[in-house]
Parts: C-alpha cells; sequence; structure tokens
C-alpha cells in the first residue's frame, strides 16, 4: 500500500516511468527471485545502483503473457522485440516477458549489454518520458537468467503489478489536472465573473471530481489487493481498477484541457504533458476493453460457481 501512494505522486509529477520499474522490480525480485538473485539485485537496488526497465509490449499488443511472441528456443535463445520500453537505454537489468520453449510464460532477467539485444530509440506520444524497442536476436539465456517457475500465474502477477501502478498514475494525473483546472475557473474572469461561478463549470467540474475519485478508489483496492487478496479477487480488482482509470484519465484530461479555453491547446500550459502520459498509460498493461471483458469473465465464472 506505501507503493501506491508514491505511484499516485509520480503519477501526478510525471516520474519516468522507468523509476516506478526499478520500484515494481524489487517486489518481483523479492516474491519469485531465488536466493542467488535475491542476494545479486536487491541490496543493488535498495541503494539505487540498480535501474530496471520491464519489456512487455509488443507490436500487437496483447495482455496475456502466452499471446506474446518473444520467445526462448529449445537450446534457450531468446528471440522477438518489445515496443515502448521507458529507459531501457540507461537500464542495468531488463526484465522480460517471455514464453520458454514449451510455450508456458515466463519471466527473464538480464543484462542490457548482453550480445544480441539492441535498443532503438521510439517516437512515442509521450514526450516527457524516453522510450525504446528493445530487440533480441539468439540471446543466450543462462538458467541463472529465469525468474522463478515459468507459469501463467507468475506472469499474470507481474502484468496485474504494473497494471495497479499504471492505474495509480493515472489517478495522479487526473487529480493534478482537476487541481488546475479548479484554480484556474476560479481565476478565469469573463462576463464580470470567474468562469467557474457558471452553472455549467461547475457540473463539469463536479462530474471530474465524481470520476477521479471513483478511479482512486478502485486503484486502491486493486493496490490491497496485490498485497493481500487471492489471485481470483487480486485479478477482478486490478481489472476494474485499470479499466475505470482508463476511462477516468481521457474524460479528465479533455475536459481540462476544455475548460481551460484556447490556452489549453497551447505547449506553454504544459497540460499536454500530462494528457499525452495519461494515453501512454492506458496502453500499456491492458485496455479498456480487454480488462472489461476479464471483469466479465470472472464474475460470470464466479455466479456459475454459486
Amino acid at each position: 500500500m506505501d507503493l501506491a501512494l508514491i505511484a499516485e505522486e509520480f503519477g501526478a509529477a510525471l516520474v519516468p516511468l522507468t523509476v516506478t520499474d526499478t520500484i515494481a522490480a524489487s517486489l518481483v525480485i523479492a516474491r519469485f527471485g531465488d536466493d542467488a538473485q535475491k542476494a545479486k539485485w536487491l541490496e543493488e537496488l535498495s541503494t539505487g545502483g540498480l535501474r530496471v526497465a520491464f519489456a512487455v509490449y509488443e507490436k500487437d499488443g496483447g495482455y496475456v503473457a502466452g499471446d506474446f511472441a518473444s520467445a526462448l528456443t529449445a537450446d534457450n535463445r531468446l528471440n522477438g522485440k518489445k515496443l515502448l520500453v521507458a529507459g531501457a537505454d540507461r537500464a542495468d537489468l531488463l526484465l522480460i516477458v517471455a514464453r520458454d520453449a514449451a510455450g508456458e510464460p515466463t519471466l527473464v532477467a538480464i543484462d542490457r549489454n548482453r550480445d544480441g539485444v539492441s535498443v532503438t530509440r521510439e517516437e512515442a506520444l509521450d514526450i516527457s518520458g524516453d522510450y525504446y524497442s528493445v530487440g533480441f536476436d539468439n540471446v543466450a539465456i543462462a538458467k541463472e537468467d529465469i525468474l522463478g517457475a515459468s507459469s501463467a500465474a507468475n506472469v499474470g502477477y507481474v502484468m496485474d503489478l504494473l497494471a495497479t501502478i499504471a492505474s495509480l498514475g493515472m489517478v495522479g494525473i487526473g487529480g493534478r489536472l482537476l487541481d488546475v483546472t479548479l484554480g484556474y475557473v476560479k481565476e478565469r474572469v469573463q462576463f464580470g465573473q470567474p468562469i467557474g461561478a457558471f452553472q455549467s463549470i461547475k457540473h463539469r467540474c463536479a462530474d471530474m471530481a465524481v470520476d477521479l475519485n471513483t478511479a482512486r478508489s478502485g486503484a486502491y483496492y486493486a493496490a490491497w489487493a496485490m498485497a493481500s487478496a487471492d489471485a481470483e479477487e487480486r485479478e477482478r480488482a486490478v481489472s476494474m481498477a485499470k479499466s475505470k482509470a482508463n476511462r477516468m484519465a481521457v474524460h479528465v484530461m479533455r475536459e481540462a484541457i476544455q475548460l481551460h479555453g484556447g490556452m489549453g491547446y497551447t505547449w506553454e500550459m504544459a497540460l499536454h504533458f500530462h494528457y499525452r502520459r495519461g494515453r501512454l498509460l492506458g496502453t500499456l498493461y491492458g485496455s479498456t476493453e480487454y480488462h472489461q471483458e476479464r471483469v466479465l469473465a470472472s464474475t460470470v465464472a464466479l455466479l456459475a460457481a454459486e
């Protein structure tokens, strides 16, 4: 739950995603790493000496680990390509979601400078961060590079963790833009009074606040579920949070820009930086439709079991 507070504030401040990736990596390594992996990486993480990037997203999207094209061959060679990897050029360690030779989802942790790994700068919508495509061309993978057992459950936990952090980041973005917008409508005078005095503006600000607080509740519930719930409840909570945060972010970001009038579209106002980051987070780790379908499937299964 402490990470939830940090992730929300990081979203509001547009902290580079590589920072939250590195924090999340400590949870993943502590949960799935063996003693040697923990000894090797956790101490460096705790002192700030290790930067980590998650390599998850691929060309055809896909949020179920088994759908990913990046895979290990029978002789443990990794091939594939990941997109929108935050800070990959500076990362010391890459945490990669892939499939093993048997087709099982697996987590691979390798040095960025290993032979066969290529990093290329991408033109991403979010210009407040830096994003890269990472290619794997016959990269040799040793036993000690595999983090935990190859299983959909382990990889699913990682995907849910990243989706929860993204949800909290969008809540932070929504909160920051609501605060900025409220301040503006109290100061901007038209027809002899602040525009915030007009009923239509009040309604739109109130709708923003309701949407934001609903998304915040869902995101914090997902954070609790990541720490305390079983896998079934965790998956449902995370998907509810991510689908709501995706929709809330679009609504609040658009309203913030519109309520600022023409200046809301300018570079000087800087609202577009939050809009760009929010749109990126909405794409990563599960679209609205994907998470809504997962909630529906989980709910139907739960009702059928009664």
